[in-house]
């Protein structure tokens, strides 16, 4: 995670790779998601049975119970069957998708809590050097609004983008068998519907994208100046804070709004679109009922099937907003994932048995820049050797604070040298007190306690 700018990415809608990923956090609920998954045949069959069922009931007893082609008895209890599977469908849609949404929403957050505590994990094994040049708000972003992301994935998108395709699909073959006639009248405002869906899908995108940046831009900010708010406030700088936290405020207002035009202009146009359809269908069905080609009861099945086809594109539009909104995130968190960790424990430990509480150098080099080959002037300290005694102090002089800090940050453990063989006594029992004097600092190494003291001398 050397490069904190990858918010500003717009990121794929899909990526194989980060998806394979991915579909490993689910290997251990793998026999949860195939159950709600073929839940999924179930609820279609449910819902394309619903629209069917009017048309029996129109065709088959109220117009024939109405024109006396049947009796009336007969007719109305016709209907109390036609209702109570219509109702006995509803009732059975309604429980396929509670266990469906239950069990994906458990599987959710069973995900979540992996990923969480593996990224925590894995936060507590990298080094200091690293959380030196990372902001900590947008750490804390990774583990927050972006594990969020995916659980909105895991929970609803999957399930539910896998639900409409296979309705829109379904329902599409029964409609062209049925009459393909009424079927290409039903589906006559579908091009218009994609190329307005591909319009919105890019601009929520882009919407999406400024938005989760204006999130991870504040965490870190807020992170930054409550901790350092002794700083801010001993220089003076709480008008400029507020005002650069004003604009980050705005720029994420701004997003915000522009999503919700987005969608405020994207559901109407749907809206209008199908109901042109409906128009549509209404006069091409009504003349072949008219002409007695056709009869009624199909008509309103198919006014019917054009609802419920229309609703489906609707969400699958918000759908692949998670979808990206995911891929961006995942790619986020496996960056951190994959940020090597570089201080291991030793697997023998060596015990001491009698330690004196002293501290050496020998020979330590160390450069802030050029990995395993540096430039000559990148090196910070050059050759490094001394060696403190229990209860001596020692002071260490230079022109800047850099080799003092990073001689102190070997001793820590937080800095990695390049070169060097480094002799640390009885850490356990040793202590540093590291004082920052007028121009020089002091390592004091003491014996019995473990405390580190930072403070400026009066």
């Amino acid at each position: 995670m050397s490069d904190f700018r990858e918010e500003e990415k717009l990121g794929k809608l899909y990526d194989s790779q980060i998806t394979r990923r991915l579909m490993q956090y689910l290997r251990p609920y793998r026999l949860q998601v195939v159950i709600a998954v073929s839940f999924t045949l179930a609820i279609t069959a449910v819902e394309i049975l619903g629209p069917f069922l009017f048309s029996v009931g129109i065709d088959r007893y109220i117009i024939p119970g109405f024109d006396g082609t049947i009796a009336r008895t007969a007719a109305i209890l016709g209907l109390v069957w036609v209702a109570a599977a219509y109702a006995g469908s509803i009732f059975a849609s309604f429980g396929l998708q509670y266990v469906q949404v239950r069990i994906m929403q458990w599987v959710g957050q069973e995900t979540m809590y992996d990923l969480r505590k593996e990224i925590f994990e894995h936060l507590q094994r990298l080094p200091m050097s690293f959380f030196d040049r990372s902001p900590i708000g947008r750490l804390v972003t990774r583990s927050t609004t972006d594990v969020d992301a995916l659980n909105d994935l895991f929970a609803s998108g999957v399930v539910a983008m896998l639900n409409d395709f296979v309705l829109l699909f379904a329902m599409a073959a029964v409609l062209f068998k049925w009459h393909p006639m009424l079927a290409l009248a039903t589906f006559s405002p579908l091009p218009f519907m994609i190329l307005l869906t591909y319009f919105f899908r890019n601009r929520v995108r882009d919407a999406n994208r400024r938005i989760r940046t204006a999130i991870a831009r504040i965490n870190a900010f807020l992170q930054e100046h409550v901790s350092g708010m002794a700083v801010v406030q001993l220089f003076n700088r709480e008008q400029k804070s507020r005002a650069k936290f004003a604009e980050l405020n705005h720029t994420h207002m701004v997003a915000y709004k522009d999503a919700i035009d987005a969608f405020s202009f994207f559901y109407p146009g749907v809206e209008f679109l199908s109901f042109a359809g409906i128009a549509l269908l209404s006069w091409v069905g009504g003349v072949r009922v008219i002409a007695g080609t056709i009869q009624i009861g199909v008509l309103v099945a198919f006014m019917m099937y054009a609802q419920r086809f229309f609703r489906p594109i609707q969400d699958l539009s918000e759908k692949f907003n998670i979808l990206q909104s995911a891929m961006a995130a995942s790619e986020r968190i496996f960056r951190l994932l994959d940020e090597p960790v570089t201080i291991f424990s030793p697997a023998k430990i060596h015990a001491l048995p009698a330690p004196r509480g002293e501290i050496e150098f020998r020979n330590v080099w160390f450069a802030y820049h050029g990995g395993a080959t540096p430039k000559e002037e990148d090196w910070v300290l050059r050759d490094v050797s001394f060696r403190v005694e229990p209860g001596q102090t020692l002071a260490i002089v230079g022109h800047t604070g850099a080799g003092r800090r990073r001689s102190s940050s070997c001793c820590c453990g937080s800095t990695i040298f390049s070169a060097a063989r480094f002799c640390w006594m009885a850490w356990i029992y040793a202590s540093w007190m590291y004082r920052i004097c007028d121009g020089f600092s002091e390592l004091c190494c003491r014996t019995r306690s473990f405390s580190l003291a930072l403070w400026k001398r009066t």
